[in-house]
């Protein structure tokens, strides 16, 4: 447990070059803004804490940091003075610049990290999303099924699909995928029994019927990689624990899974698992897959399918382009959803709430994923700063941006003493979030050591299903 518990703390570190790219390109923002609305900018520093190297010029310092971690935005009059109140000086001190250019420059650090998000989620539709593959061999018929009516059978291993040759099983469902739904799909394959090769029809518009009913040899019920922070992990499921049963109810196949989890939202449910030849129960509830719609209670876990083996998809530059635009508004809608739930939420959420612990974690498994699914993260690591920085709470970008709002629509300055009233009051709420967080972060790696250290201990005698 000791050691897990170590591994988990100190897992934080890919957090220092993601939050870097992320917190530099915040404050790049915050320093174009200035320097284009004729604020002074007395220092841009790469990196934090002391000045390890740097130049002047133009007014400005440059720098490159000790602590590798973001950087921040010097500008003059950007604080009070000592008797508390504004600085004295022109537009060329932050405080004292129009509340409109004030406006522009805190928007410009969330808007910085939209556009680097916009250019990540180009260049993952460009590199490839990576796709779990498995050989040109059924697993699996759904009983009942449109393949199983046509005379598949598991084991059986598949050779053409619409007179294309097929290799491996993303051939099969591009080839389903792309069908006509008005017309049969004929599928070639090699009994396992016999070694006979068959032709058979899978009726019209049936290929849309989750595969026809078919499932890949290798997509047995076996956790792959448990996400951080989600209940299977915090419940101490480990990848390639081997669930036995739900419920009692025994299962064979991923798929399955999922099928257990439809309408059991926050559900207590027992998992039966097997880990080293033991077996044993786990009690795990379930989050809401969706919490928008409470009409749609499906659960989930955090549990993703093993993956045996593995296919690109890639598209040209053009076309990322073209898609990038919705692909980077959908994850937009869906941070601001999720940190609205978050805060209206905390309790249920507080298990998958976390710090640079937490992204370090996250980061460590993209990362094994694949290069995609690490860019993809960085996007909503970007986003996720944005939306937690436009909130409008004092020591944030919002609430400079309520502030200058303010004195817009009452067309003179917050005084002085209002101004700090707002600073302290946004000193405590960000206090209380940040140690919210933290303290998440912490408790995480502890609870999650003692689970897997106490799992196995738990023996069931529900017996595995026969292969």
């Amino acid at each position: 447990m000791a050691l897990q518990l170590i591994q988990g703390i100190t897992s934080f570190w890919p957090v220092i070059p993601l939050l870097g790219i992320v917190i530099f390109f915040h404050e790049l923002g915050h320093f174009i803004a200035a320097k284009w609305r004729g604020v002074t900018v007395l220092k841009f520093s790469l990196g934090m804490g002391p000045e390890m190297i740097g130049f002047s010029h133009g007014g400005t310092r440059y720098c490159l940091s000790w602590i590798p971690l973001g950087g921040f935005v010097q500008m003059a009059g950007d604080s009070l003075q000592e008797d508390g109140s504004l600085p004295q000086g022109g537009p060329e001190q932050f405080l004292t610049h129009p509340w409109y250019g004030r406006i522009v420059i805190a928007i410009a650090g969330p808007a910085a990290n939209l556009v680097t998000a916009w250019a990540v989620v180009i260049l993952t539709l460009v590199v490839g999303f990576s796709r779990p593959d498995f050989p040109n061999v059924i697993g699996a018929v759904r009983e009942g099924g449109p393949a199983w009516t046509a005379g598949v059978r598991e084991g059986d291993r598949f050779t053409v699909a619409q007179g294309k040759p097929i290799e491996n099983w993303h051939g099969l469902v591009d080839v389903l995928e792309a069908a006509d739904t008005t017309r049969a799909v004929t599928i070639g394959f090699v009994r396992a029994t016999d070694h006979a090769r068959y032709d058979v029809s899978i009726p019209a518009g049936a290929t849309g019927d989750w595969m026809a009913g078919l499932e890949p040899e290798g997509l047995r019920a076996i956790a792959g990689a448990v996400s951080p922070g989600m209940p299977a992990y915090r419940a101490g499921v480990k990848e390639g624990d081997r669930f036995v049963a739900i419920d009692g109810k025994p299962v064979r196949w991923f798929h399955e899974i999922h099928e257990q989890l439809k309408g059991r939202a926050d559900q207590r449910i027992v998992f039966t698992l097997e880990r080293d030849g033991h077996t044993f129960d786990l009690a795990i509830t379930p989050m809401r897959a969706d919490p928008d719609h409470p009409d749609s209670p499906d659960g989930q876990i955090g549990v993703m399918a093993p993956r045996a083996m593995v296919y690109t998809t890639r598209v040209s530059f053009p076309e990322a382009f073209k898609t990038s635009f919705a692909q980077t508004g959908s994850m937009v809608v869906g941070v601001f959803r999720n940190l609205w739930l978050t805060i209206t939420r905390p309790m249920y959420y507080k298990g998958s709430v976390g710090g640079p612990i937490l992204i370090g974690q996250m980061a460590r498994e993209s990362a094994k994923q694949g290069l995609d699914s690490f860019l993809w993260l960085l996007a909503m690591i970007n986003l996720a700063i944005m939306a937690f920085n436009l909130l409008p709470v004092p020591l944030l970008d919002g609430g400079h941006i309520l502030l200058a709002v303010l004195e817009g629509v009452r067309r003179r300055p917050v005084s002085g003493n209002a101004y700090i009233n707002f600073q302290k009051v946004g000193l405590v709420l960000v206090g209380a979030l940040f140690l919210f967080i933290f303290s998440q972060d912490l408790m995480r790696p502890i609870l999650r050591a003692r689970a897997v250290e106490q799992a196995p201990r738990e023996s069931t005698t529900v017996a595995p299903p026969s292969h």
